[in-house]
């Protein structure tokens, strides 16, 4: 399998120091992961087009006469939310309006809608909470409800951007890009109490269940990060609602299982979310934005350390069923990079400057950004650790983007 070379340079600094940190935290002797996800949500269409269609949701008798247009189009909202992550299908378009008045139909709402195909990012931000495979997130509510970044937490002045010079439809944008990281990080927090968890319940050493720990605490701070930009940005307090999920979690089931999500979610996943938290303090020129992305790149750092940590232990314990788990794992990430990548419409350069100075980088570019980070980071590493090698079919070559 041949593996082109993504000509995007990260950060060199960064990205330098995190290749070391990765190597010696995993060891020289150690297999450390890999990836599956290229970061859309199940496409990267090119441009979004409006068009009219008719689309219904269920309903009964016993609820009375079908909604109206206003509270058709809520509805429509809350079920064809972008990134959640619960049906693929529904992710792929956006309600822009409802036209008409509701038809029944047997148990269903219809009603002709205009439809947009969704062009957002659905890259993941921090460690995902899933079950059976579906993503989780919260639904966001107009209220803070404690999770605001205050006092030291913040910093003195940080959780203030400057919005003097943005649009409403600039601060509409920033206001949603960071409420839909805010709902990653509150749903991060989730995921790494699983994983302490799942630490205990296969035995592993006390320090990689301490810094479980110490990781889901930095996700919450990362939320209260990301709700007040969002809030500042939209001028009124937002937060999450409850995190959906059922009465019983369960753990990892084995050593293989465990590695497996750690290095889908962490040492592909996090390497991915901390290099792409750098970039964008690298182009944001906003002191609040840069001090939150400071805050959140360094920490996921450490998160992916942990991830190959974690690895390295399970394979170390499980022998070579893991290790072969993780190899699957990280040559199905490869297989991915190689797929073609169609571009992305691009805003026009004033509006691109003006998000990117808050932290909102243009969707071609974020969908470059992770496979950058899989050339330049995370193969390289795999591949430094004995985890991979490009397959011998005469034209494979490895990433050769200097460290």
């Amino acid at each position: 399998m041949g593996l082109e070379v993504h000509a995007m340079l990260l950060d060199r600094s960064f990205r330098r120091t995190l290749i070391a940190r990765l190597l010696l935290s995993a060891g020289p002797s150690t297999a450390a992961a890999l990836l599956v996800a290229a970061p859309g949500c199940g496409g990267e269409p090119e441009a979004a087009e409006a068009a009219a269609a008719i689309r219904c949701f269920a309903w009964f008798d016993e609820l009375g006469a079908c909604l109206n247009r206003e509270q058709a189009l809520d509805e429509f909202r809350t079920l064809y939310q972008p990134c959640d992550g619960m049906n693929r299908e529904l992710e792929k378009e956006t309600i822009v309006s409802v036209e008409g008045d509701a038809t029944q139909r047997d148990d269903a709402c219809c009603y002709e809608v205009v439809v947009e195909e969704n062009t957002l990012d659905c890259a993941a931000v921090g460690r995902p909470f899933t079950l059976e495979g579906h993503r989780l997130t919260a639904a966001p509510r107009p209220a803070e409800a404690g999770w605001l970044a205050r006092g030291k937490a913040a910093g003195p002045g940080e959780m203030k951007p400057s919005l003097a010079d943005l649009t409403d439809e600039e601060r509409e944008t920033l206001a949603e890009g960071w409420l839909r990281s805010a709902l990653g990080e509150h749903a991060s927090v989730a995921s790494f109490a699983r994983f302490a968890l799942d630490l205990m319940a296969l035995g592993a050493p006390s320090a990689l269940v301490e810094a479980a720990h110490i990781a889901a605490l930095d996700e919450v701070g990362h939320a209260r990060l990301g709700f007040s930009l969002a809030s500042a940005y939209r001028g009124e307090p937002v937060g999450p609602a409850a995190l959906p999920m059922p009465g019983g979690v369960p753990v990892a089931a084995d050593l293989v299982s465990l590695a497996r999500a750690a290095a889908e979610e962490g040492c592909v996943g996090e390497t991915v979310a901390a290099l792409v938290a750098a970039e964008q303090r690298a182009r944001a020129g906003d002191p609040a934005v840069r001090a939150a992305l400071e805050a959140i790149a360094d920490d996921e750092a450490r998160h992916a350390e942990l991830a190959w940590l974690t690895v390295a232990w399970a394979i170390g314990a499980g022998g070579e069923p893991v290790r072969r788990a993780v190899e699957e794992v990280f040559e199905a990430a490869a297989v991915s990079l190689g797929r073609p990548h169609p571009a992305a419409a691009e805003p026009p350069r004033g509006r691109a400057a003006a998000l990117a100075a808050h932290g909102h980088l243009g969707g071609a570019e974020l969908r470059a950004l992770p496979r950058a980070a899989l050339a330049q980071v995370v193969l390289p590493c795999a591949r430094a650790l004995g985890l991979w090698r490009p397959t011998a079919d005469g034209g494979a070559v490895a990433p050769t983007a200097s460290a």
